[in-house]
Order: C-alpha cells, then sequence, then structure tokens
C-alpha cells in the first residue's frame, strides 16, 4: 500500500509556506500564559514545523516545553531562513514585533520564568538578522525603488506560479489567491500602500488572467459552485488543510480580523471538506458565514476578472491592515 504523503512533501512548490511557519510560532508564544500552559494542536503547519525542525510537534504541558524560542533545532530553523530569503517582510516584521512583546511579558513574570529570558531573547537576535537580511523590514524606501522592487517581485511569483516546480497541485483558484497573498504581503504590497494601490492591484489581476497555469472560464459562475470546485479538486485532506491554514485558518483573532469575505469562504471551505465531506454543502456554509452587507459583501455570481479583483484586493487590504496595525503599535510603545 502506498505511503501517503507527508506535509513536508505535500508543501514543496507551496508559496508563503515559510510565513506561515513563522507563525505557527507565535500560536505557541502569543501570551504569557502559553510559557506555562502548553496547548496540543494538530494542524497541518503544527505538524510540518515539527518535521522542519527536527523534533515530535506533540508537546506535553511541562514550563519548558511550551517555549519553542528556547530549543535549539528551532533556532537552527529560524537561521536557514536567513540564508533562503523564503518569508516575507510583513511577517518577520510582525513576528518580530509579537517577540519583543513577549519579552516584556516573561521579563515581568519574575523568578518563576527566569529561565526563559535568554531563550526569548535568543529568538529575538535570531529574528532580528532574518529582518536584517530580508533587506526590508518596514523600511521607508525611495519611490522608484520601491516601484521596481514591486515590479520585480510580481514577476517572480508570477513566474513560479505559473510553472511550478513541483506542482503542488493546488488549482488555479487556490493557485491565484496565494499568488496574491504572497504578492500583498512583500515590497509590491508596501508599494500599494501608497496612492498607486489601484493600480498594482489591477496589474496582478491582468497578469494572472493573461497566461495562468490552467485556462479561467467564461463567462459568469456562481461563487459557491467556483469554491467546492476549488476544494473538491485538491489532491487530499491534507492539503485542504494546508490551503485552509495558508488563508488564516488556526490563527488567532486578532491575526485575521482583517481578512476578506471571499478569502475567509475558501479558507472555511477548504477546511470542512475533509474525511468525505460534501464540498457543496461546505461552500455553502462557509459563504453563508462569511459573507454579508457592506465591505462583507460578496455577489453569487462572478466572472473570472471579477473574482479575481475581489481576492486580490482582499489580500492587499488585509496587508495594509497588518501594517497599519504594526505601525500603530510600535508608535504606541
Amino acid at each position: 500500500m502506498n505511503r501517503p504523503p507527508s506535509p513536508r512533501e505535500i508543501a514543496q512548490g507551496v508559496p508563503l509556506v515559510d510565513d506561515r511557519l513563522l507563525l505557527e510560532l507565535l500560536n505557541d508564544l502569543h501570551t504569557a500564559d502559553d510559557l506555562v500552559r502548553a496547548t496540543v494542536r494538530e494542524g497541518f503547519f503544527a505538524r510540518l514545523l515539527g518535521q522542519v525542525t527536527g523534533r515530535a510537534r506533540r508537546r506535553d504541558t511541562a514550563v519548558k516545553g511550551a517555549l519553542v524560542g528556547a530549543q535549539r533545532d528551532t533556532l537552527a530553523w529560524l537561521s536557514s531562513l536567513t540564508g533562503r530569503l523564503a518569508v516575507t517582510d510583513l511577517v518577520v516584521a510582525e513576528i518580530t514585533d509579537e517577540v519583543a512583546r513577549i519579552r516584556k511579558d516573561v521579563e515581568g513574570l519574575g523568578d518563576r520564568l527566569r529561565w526563559a529570558e535568554d531563550g526569548i531573547r535568543e529568538l529575538a537576535l535570531v529574528l532580528a538578522e532574518l529582518a536584517e537580511r530580508t533587506g526590508r523590514g518596514l523600511a521607508e524606501h525611495d519611490e522608484r525603488l520601491r516601484r521596481i522592487e514591486g515590479r520585480l517581485a510580481i514577476d517572480d511569483a508570477v513566474r513560479r506560479w505559473r510553472r511550478p516546480r513541483p506542482d503542488p497541485g493546488l488549482g488555479r483558484l487556490f493557485g491565484a489567491v496565494l499568488l496574491a497573498r504572497e504578492v500583498a504581503a512583500g515590497p509590491t504590497g508596501e508599494f500599494a500602500d501608497t496612492e498607486h494601490g489601484a493600480l498594482v492591484e489591477q496589474e496582478l489581476v491582468d497578469r494572472i488572467l493573461r497566461d495562468p497555469p490552467h485556462p479561467w472560464y467564461d463567462g459568469v459562475r456562481s461563487v459557491a459552485g467556483l469554491l467546492a470546485e476549488a476544494t473538491r479538486l485538491l489532491p487530499g485532506d491534507d492539503h485542504r488543510l494546508m490551503v485552509a491554514e495558508l488563508l488564516g485558518e488556526g490563527l488567532r483573532d486578532e491575526q485575521t480580523r482583517a481578512r476578506g469575505p471571499l478569502s475567509t469562504a475558501l479558507a472555511r471551505a477548504a477546511a470542512t471538506t475533509l474525511r468525505g465531506a460534501d464540498p457543496d454543502a461546505a461552500a455553502g456554509a462557509a459563504l453563508r458565514g462569511a459573507v454579508g452587507n457592506g465591505t462583507r459583501y460578496v455577489a453569487g455570481s462572478l466572472t473570472a476578472e471579477e473574482l479575481l479583483r475581489q481576492l486580490v484586493g482582499e489580500q492587499f487590504a488585509e496587508a495594509a491592515a497588518r501594517r497599519s496595525l504594526l505601525h500603530g503599535t510600535r508608535s504606541a510603545s
């Protein structure tokens, strides 16, 4: 009998995997309570992080088992990211900011967790090096250079999307939304935060429509049907769980508050189409739960261009909101 693919094998060629693994660390470290009480999660990226860092992800509730930053294998993996530059500047900035906050929490806990300070401090140093090596952080750039950098980032992301090696088998819809998410979280998204946002988003939509790895549909199609089709065509449940978590499932509410309605519905449809669940029923329920009035409105049927405009716009809006929150947090401190 053939062995099912491991999370590491499934994730090959998928964008934003290292971003989501960094955010998985925040699920371990996001409050001081997590330093004294660990919870066991069995999500896709929880398992993948265990493989990447060479240790079992199922943790006991001992205090030291909850502190990911104190473990040498995790720090070694983080250090390897500085050489590969495989993460976006937005996620690096977010997790670095969060680790700085956690350090303050640990320092305020007294002797009870005094041992943890060295681990948190070392994690912060590794992340600082990673932020420096990305060469961007959230620093200001000359507009002309930022425009060039943003264009090159689009070119690189679209090229990998059109001809992935290896092909992760995500299909056109999930592939397109992850492409947009990757671009929005990098230098292109930072440039789009200026008055050029609409032009940048439309350029990406045009590129996605122009030469996709799989042809887009003609005319108008039901959004629920498109979501169901996209989840049905994924190779297996681990693929569904992976793309759902890449779109924010499993993260804290404050990390997904700015996620758009169509992105939310797509993530929830994938997350609930597991173990033989009906994709049509899951997609319909996901849409009903995510879509509302005003900014949460999504039309029942869309052309391919309308669908992509909505999805691309949501990724850029979410990235902009996360940057704004990050700037506000730093200003307050």
